[in-house]
């Protein structure tokens, strides 16, 4: 019994320790700023139609920055116009927030008690109160993306078309997201077809509404906020913010690649597991990653709580969970007094994500092929 719950109660325990790092969140001199930037370019003076050519000093952003989120998310956020304050509209946003967040624990928990507490427990981890106090959006995207894994769970494959279509225009993020997927559906014909069809007509559908702005956010936008890196620290998780000419991208590609390949060979009923795992390494290709981006490790968080509460558990796989818990959601303060812990945090973040698809998914049998295969060029040559 009490090695049963020993591992939950680890879990727990480091949820509880995480409330520390409520201090070293950057708290702005006033809550939303990132929520400002939409609720300001909704309320704008008279000037040209496009929301990148206004002048920010004529809207009510209070830091008066140029929009830099894609069409679909300034779309999204007309609802603000019924407000005429940024913060009385804040509150309805943080209202939003949280019912997406239910939903959100709602979904992946699996109907377990034990691991809706802990869901309910993320609630008060350091990524989503400091999403909560800069009034960011990516929890939309979470619920989008998880909808989109319940519709087809349903046989909704239209329906799951057009949400994971949403979920990549809002924040174009989910592009890793969606391909992992798609390496699940690439033999899976009636399946993929709809989905990519619904995908596609949705994706067009938004591009039509306003194909201007898409153009000039793709085409001006996207490559000066994308050419943007943040240096290691302990608020960030960008892989590319790594040392070493490519050494982030390379660790980013492997990732990735482990996920597709566990794609490859996963049932539909572990497809789950490749859902949240597509979407929990969807952020640590940005240059600009701050952590509270990492609400989208969420699902995949729940997932493995989950994991952890059976009697039999890989120990590998256990103890990747525990650490991606430990560098994901606490201890950021405690251990901000050792200079190495940004570095070595995100490598530890890496290894994780390597070794839950790897063990999950019995990816050695994967590596034995790989390397007879170069073995035989090699010997060929």
């Amino acid at each position: 019994m009490i090695k049963k719950y020993f591992l939950p109660f680890v879990c727990f325990l480091i949820l509880i320790v995480s409330l520390h790092d409520i201090k070293v969140i950057p708290f702005y001199k006033e809550p939303g700023l990132d929520f400002s930037n939409n609720y300001g370019f909704h309320h704008c003076e008279p000037g040209p139609l496009s929301i990148y050519k206004i002048d920010p000093s004529k809207c009510a952003d209070f830091e008066a920055r140029p929009y830099v989120y894609p069409p679909l998310l300034y779309q999204l956020f007309s609802w603000t116009r019924m407000f005429d304050s940024s913060a009385s509209a804040y509150w309805f946003f943080i209202f939003l927030h949280l019912a997406s967040f239910l939903l959100v624990v709602y979904i992946w928990t699996e109907k377990n008690l034990l691991s809706l507490l802990f869901g309910l427990g993320l609630f008060f981890t350091y990524p989503n109160l400091f999403l909560f106090e800069r009034g960011n959006s990516d929890m939309l995207i979470v619920l989008f993306w998880s909808l989109s894994y319940l519709a087809y769970k349903k046989n909704q494959y239209n329906l799951t078309g057009f949400l994971l279509a949403v979920s990549l225009f809002s924040k174009l993020y989910p592009i890793y997201s969606v391909l992992i997927l798609f390496a699940f559906f690439y033999d899976k014909t009636n399946e993929r077809n709809q989905i990519l069809k619904s995908s596609i007509l949705t994706g067009l559908g938004i591009f039509l509404i306003s194909p201007f702005l898409w153009i000039e956010y793709v085409f001006t936008v996207l490559p000066a906020w994308s050419g943007i890196k943040l240096p290691i620290f302990n608020l960030a998780h960008s892989f590319k913010s790594i040392p070493g000419s490519g050494i982030g991208t390379i660790v980013f590609a492997l990732v990735l690649l482990f996920w597709i390949v566990a794609a490859r060979k996963s049932s539909r009923q572990r497809l789950g597991w490749i859902w949240a795992g597509g979407l929990a390494i969807s952020t640590f290709n940005n240059g600009v990653s701050y952590d509270y981006n990492l609400v989208t490790i969420f699902p995949l968080a729940m997932l493995g709580f989950n994991q952890l509460t059976r009697e039999s558990n890989n120990k590998f796989l256990a103890l990747s969970f525990i650490v991606l818990f430990f560098t994901v959601f606490g201890f950021r303060d405690i251990l901000s007094h050792f200079s190495v812990y940004p570095l070595a945090r995100l490598w530890l973040i890496a290894l994780s994500l390597l070794i839950i698809p790897f063990v999950l998914f019995d990816l050695s049998s994967e590596k034995r092929r790989m390397v007879y295969f170069f073995k035989t060029l090699r010997f060929n040559h």
